[in-house]
């Protein structure tokens, strides 16, 4: 289950913030995007610099909800949640008794938990967190390879408290 199509659910504002995230924090990453971005925008990357940091990071999300750009959404995803949602990564991976940093950090996964495990532990963190961030980490969280557990693609797609729905937007 691919993350790119996470960024068509996410209103613009969730976008932003996870923009504004990278760009505090992670500049490298935000430097690569602004580079890379540029060029499927029909920009310079200083012109792209100049746009307003709302529309530009609109006309971002907007280029992030194609599969080529799959690893770039994947890579702003995993910064914004470790970042900013470590207690849902912990409070995941201790529900399933996966060993970690106490971030949320991993080494090497193990195989994947039978779907009882995997259901009892979403659960879990269901009772905890708000489902839309539930679902965007879940989704994000098996596209990390070691991960990609078909198991948990299922329940991601059966639940329906892990529905996203596209978000109607403005035309980037």
């Amino acid at each position: 289950m691919p993350t790119y199509p996470i960024w068509s659910a996410l209103d613009g504002a969730e976008a932003h913030e996870i923009f504004l995230c990278a760009q505090e924090t992670q500049k490298k990453l935000y430097r690569s995007a602004l580079e890379a971005l540029a060029k499927h925008m029909g920009l310079r990357p200083n012109k792209v610099l100049e746009l307003p940091k709302v529309e530009r990071h609109a006309a971002w999300q907007h280029l992030l909800t194609y599969p080529q750009l799959e690893p770039m959404g994947f890579n702003f995803l995993c910064h914004w949640l470790i970042e900013t949602q470590p207690a849902l990564l912990a409070a995941w991976l201790d529900a399933l008794g996966i060993a970690h940093d106490g971030h949320g950090l991993v080494e090497d996964f193990p195989p994947a938990p039978p779907k009882a495990q995997l259901q009892a532990a979403l659960d879990t963190v269901l009772k905890a967190y708000p489902a839309r961030q539930v679902s965007i980490y879940l989704r994000t969280f098996n596209e990390i390879d070691g991960v990609h557990w078909p198991e948990l693609d299922a329940l991601i797609a059966e639940d329906a408290r892990l529905k996203l729905e596209p978000v109607a937007q403005a035309a980037a």
